[in-house]
C-alpha cells in the first residue's frame, strides 16, 4: 500500500502543475482584438428569412388564391402583412367566425374580434402587400 503512494503524489502533483501552467500567462490586454466582443454570425437560416421577407410580395389578387378551401394554404393581410394562417386553429377551415382567408382582415380585427391581434403570435410571416 505504502508503494503506490509515492506514484499517486507524482500524478496528483503532475496534474496541478499543468493546469497551474495552464492557467498562468501574459492575460491579453483590454485593446486587444482576441479579447474584444465578436459579434455571431447570420446563420443561413437568418439570411434566407431576411431575404424572403424583403422579396415577396403579394397583390390582393394574388393573396385571394390562398383562401384555405381545398387543401389551400390559408393566408390573411393584417396591415400589410401577410400571415399564414393555415395551421392556427380557428383558422384551419378557411374561415374564422365568419371571415374568409385570402383577404385583408385588418379592420375586422381592429373592430370586431375580441383577441385582437394576439391570435397572430401563432401565425408565420410571409410577406407582405405589394404597393
Amino acid at each position: 500500500m505504502f508503494k503506490k503512494q509515492p506514484f499517486f503524489l507524482f500524478l496528483t502533483c503532475l496534474i496541478l502543475g499543468c493546469l497551474i501552467m495552464a492557467g498562468c500567462g501574459d492575460a491579453p490586454e483590454s485593446g486587444d482584438p482576441a479579447v474584444e466582443p465578436v459579434e455571431p454570425a447570420e446563420t443561413q437560416e437568418d439570411v434566407d428569412e431576411e431575404v424572403t421577407l424583403e422579396e415577396t410580395l403579394f397583390t390582393m389578387d394574388e393573396i385571394a388564391q390562398f383562401d384555405g378551401n381545398e387543401g389551400r394554404p390559408a393566408y390573411i393581410v393584417v396591415d400589410g402583412t401577410v400571415y399564414d394562417v393555415t395551421n392556427v386553429g380557428p383558422w384551419r377551415s378557411g374561415t374564422h367566425y365568419g371571415f374568409q382567408a385570402g383577404k385583408d382582415v385588418t379592420e375586422a380585427l381592429k373592430n370586431a374580434a375580441p383577441h385582437g391581434a394576439n391570435l397572430l403570435n401563432q401565425a408565420e410571416i410571409v410577406g407582405r402587400i405589394a404597393d
